[in-house]
């Protein structure tokens, strides 16, 4: 996997995968060396930036577009034109796709040297690239997988050279070390759990390797002692990264929560206590990382560098032959950095949002895979990729990375000394092993949700966080009955399935509901205790049975986390008697506005169709607008509304909150930002002007698009420059925390929200301006005011995005009569 440490030689003597590296270079088993893609000058490198910038955000905001074919069919063209950008002509492009394996070979000197093509979603944008040539040979996508190789260089006599890498020597297994690390505050350990993850890594390895050790969420010193100790030759991080982890932390202990974090991302720079909400007001401060424990007990922020310079000066001359980050946003700066600092040989991570399920299992197979190999991990990878794209969840598993510290595409005698060795280990492996029979046997792994809301089971949504069946010889594994009874009162709600092991693992946590027909749970106004009971039978055999506490929500309870915040939108009810009787008492407003006695709501009708959104008429969307005021008008003038507080939601938790239906908002003349904010929204979609809802910190508020077609180039994310709207360098970006569900922009949308507002086809208002008796234009201005600042927005949910993924409208019209 890496060359010997001989001295260098002229770079004209040098073998291809040898040879120093001056850019970034695509290689491929006909070419080591690899096809250069721009010059390390300041414009090639400004072009590559900015090509990085915009390719990453639009990936991490995927979920907008990935089930659209004509944008998919779009983004594959745009990829085609990256690469051409670049300095790719249509016959190394040919060339490329002929390939099974390709390799991204970046240059490093310093991490802010050509960080634009460590952060580069090489692995989307090269299969996309290809797509089509790749289908043309087969009639479907030729597999193609992707490495990335790190070409650490040191400076020598004045002139750069490429770091010498001792070739790698692996002990017998009866000698391997292997350390998991389980980075998870212990603020988060009610919600999240690593346990599952470590047991199925330690049941993965040959039972001659002995028992992992494992460290529970240690500081950064007793990592580095330990490493000290027994440098091992696996490592893995198990946990949060930093940008899910404080948004987490924020969620479940408080803004108000202390964490501690260096002033800087410079090396060694000191580090303060402070609370979280201070620390993620300045994003310049939250890059790519950890959390471990600091001193103080309150968790650490440790930043990806400030953690490779600390595991590197621990192992010194014996890195771990493989880390692997099971965290978010690891792919770009955690796993390049632990090698470019000699923390490591190899090192896998993520590149944004992945399904943890999803990640566990792959992680598992490559360990599984790795050690019937001999350690020859680009094959256990390439093996693992294609087990991974076979699974019907794999649409996400475009972000999975691998970094390595030396070549793939070595000199032939290279490749054949790599394979004895491998060869060797494995038959020395087998001298003392038993032989392993795959067995039929079903392995359950079952985790439900300690809570749950009306909201999530009415858009049906998953019971458990996780519910998987796994078997490593599912052809001959018997058919097994499924049973999930959930207690509602008197009521039971069941769900029942027999399943037939097709593959190697069976994820039902997606697949299991249960029907909505128990009055309790559409009537239950406080919060009540139950139980989920659970089974899985094979034959006469019971495999799993056990019973789960419960905790069910109030209907009109909402819950703003990363999981029960995106169904907001079903409280969006526009059939509400008293939406309904807004728009009819705006009708008057409306005809007086357009000064047409005949004028209705007929939403997006009043403009033209136009072949390109920017060229609608100014003056035909401010019919669009009139309609707006007249609702606004109605509210203002008629129900003369005022601000109450939320009612109480007898909740330990800091997330949740009992919202008010529009009914209820008009009965009693009041309402919190967050009522009002839906009832606008409820209002706008009633007469099809498409709504969003801004959540701001501690705030809500609504908007519209001016025009359907602004917002479909919204959820295309067509070919316009998204790059100026991602922050970025060589420590952290922005992107971290785009989306996860179609309709809903997490934090890093802001930028982009921004300019959909100031390119006017986007309009925000203060819906609170109406308990103020505030005009129309006023509450836009304040609305704009309110989305001024970064560290104040937290997302945006885009109602018509919603409705078109059959996220309804709760049934509490009963209630609201």
């Amino acid at each position: 996997m890496s060359p010997s440490g001989r001295a260098p030689k002229k770079s004209k003597s040098l073998p291809g995968h040898e040879q120093l590296l001056q850019a970034v270079r695509i290689a491929s088993p006909s070419d080591a060396l690899g096809v250069a893609l721009a010059a390390v000058d300041d414009r090639s490198r400004q072009s590559m930036a900015q090509h990085a910038l915009r390719w990453t955000y639009v990936l991490r905001s995927r979920q907008r577009w990935v089930r659209d074919a004509k944008a998919r069919e779009q983004h594959q063209l745009e990829a085609a034109g990256t690469l051409k950008a670049l300095g790719l002509d249509a016959a190394q492009v040919q060339l490329l796709s002929e390939a099974s394996t390709l390799v991204v070979r970046v240059p490093y000197q310093h991490e802010a040297i050509l960080w634009e093509g460590r952060i580069f979603p090489w692995e989307y944008v090269l299969a996309a690239a290809t797509r089509e040539q790749r289908r043309a040979a087969v009639g479907k996508p030729k597999a193609l997988t992707i490495i990335r190789e790190l070409q650490v260089q040191h400076e020598v006599e004045g002139a750069w050279q490429p770091v010498p890498r001792e070739a790698v020597v692996m002990p017998a297994w009866k000698d391997l070390r292997v350390l998991f690390v389980n980075a998870l505050p212990l603020e988060l350990c009610q919600r999240w759990t690593v346990d599952a993850e470590l047991k199925n890594l330690a049941a993965a390895l040959p039972k001659e390797v002995p028992a992992p050790r494992v460290l529970n969420y240690p500081s950064l010193e007793e990592l580095c002692a330990e490493l000290r100790v027994r440098p091992p030759h696996l490592l893995h991080f198990a946990g949060l990264d930093s940008h899910q982890g404080l948004r987490e932390l924020g969620t479940l202990a408080g803004k108000s929560a202390l964490v501690e974090a260096p002033e800087s991302d410079v090396a060694g720079a000191p580090g303060r206590v402070q609370p979280i909400d201070e620390l993620l007001a300045d994003s310049r401060r939250v890059l790519d990382g950890l959390l471990l424990r600091g001193a103080e007990g309150c968790p650490r922020l440790v930043h990806a560098q400030a953690l490779a310079q600390a595991v590197a000066a621990s192992v010194d001359k014996t890195p771990p032959y493989l880390t692997t980050l099971n965290v978010w946003n690891s792919a770009a700066r955690l796993a390049p950095m632990l090698i470019a600092e000699g923390a490591t040989r190899a090192a896998l991570g993520f590149q944004d949002a992945f399904d943890d399920s999803l990640a566990e299992y792959a992680l598992t197979q490559l360990l599984r895979h790795l050690f019937t190999s001999g350690f020859d991990l680009p094959a256990a990878f390439t093996s693992v990729w294609e087990e991974v794209r076979a699974l019907p969840e794999s649409v996400d598993a475009t972000g999975v990375t691998l970094w390595l510290d030396g070549p793939v595409f070595v000199d032939p005698a290279v490749r054949l000394a790599h394979e004895a060795r491998a060869r060797e280990l494995v038959m020395a492996a087998a001298d003392v092993a038993t032989p392993a029979s795959e067995s039929a046997l079903v392995r359950c792994e079952v985790e439900p949700f300690p809570e749950l809301n009306y909201a999530v089971l009415h858009n049906a949504q998953p019971l458990f966080r996780r519910f998987v069946l796994s078997c490593d010889n599912p052809q001959h594994a018997a058919p097994l009955d499924v049973e999930v009874a959930v207690h509602m009162g008197a009521e039971v709600a069941r769900f029942q399935r027999r399943v037939r092991m097709r593959q190697v693992r069976e994820k039902l946590t997606d697949k299991i509901h249960v029907p909505l027909t128990a009055e309790v749970a559409r009537s239950v106004h406080e919060a009540i205790n139950t139980s989920v009971v659970v089974s899985v039978r094979q034959g006469d055999e019971l495999l799993y049975h056990d019973s789960h506490r419960l905790r069910l929500l109030p209907v009109d309870q909402w819950r703003d986390n990363r999981r029960d915040g995106r169904w907001l939108p079903s409280f969006v009810l526009p059939r509400d008697p008293a939406v309904l009787d807004a728009v009819s008492m705006a009708r008057r407003y409306n005809r007086v506005l357009r000064d047409d006695p005949t004028a209705g709501f007929d939403g997006y009708q009043c403009v033209p169709e136009s072949t390109t959104p920017d060229a609608i008429d100014e003056d035909a969307l401010r019919g669009v607008d009139r309609q707006v005021e007249a609702l606004w008008a109605t509210l203002l003038h008629d129900w003369r509304l005022g601000y109450i507080n939320p009612p109480p939601s007898y909740s330990g938790e800091l997330d949740s909150q009992r919202l008010r239906v529009p009914s209820m908002v008009r009965a009693e003349r009041a309402g919190t930002c967050i009522d009002l904010a839906l009832l606008f929204a409820a209002c706008l979609e009633l007469v099809d002007i498409y709504p969003v809802v801004f959540l701001l910190e501690g705030h809500a508020l609504p908007g519209w698009w001016r025009h359907r077609s602004f917002q479909e180039e919204y959820q295309r994310m067509g070919s316009a420059n998204y790059s100026e709207v991602v922050q970025a360098d060589a420590g952290g970006s922005s992107a971290a925390n785009a989306q996860v569900v179609s309709w809903h922009a997490g934090k890093a949308s802001w930028a982009e929200v921004r300019r959909w507002v100031r390119e006017r086809k986007l309009v925000p208002i203060e819906t609170v301006r109406l308990t103020e008796h505030c005009g129309f234009i006023e509450a836009i201005e304040a609305g704009v005011q309110a989305l001024a600042e970064r560290a104040d927005y937290d997302s945006m949910l885009d109602i018509v995005t919603a409705r078109q993924a059959q996220v309804t409208p709760l049934p509490l019209l009963k209630d609201a009569k």
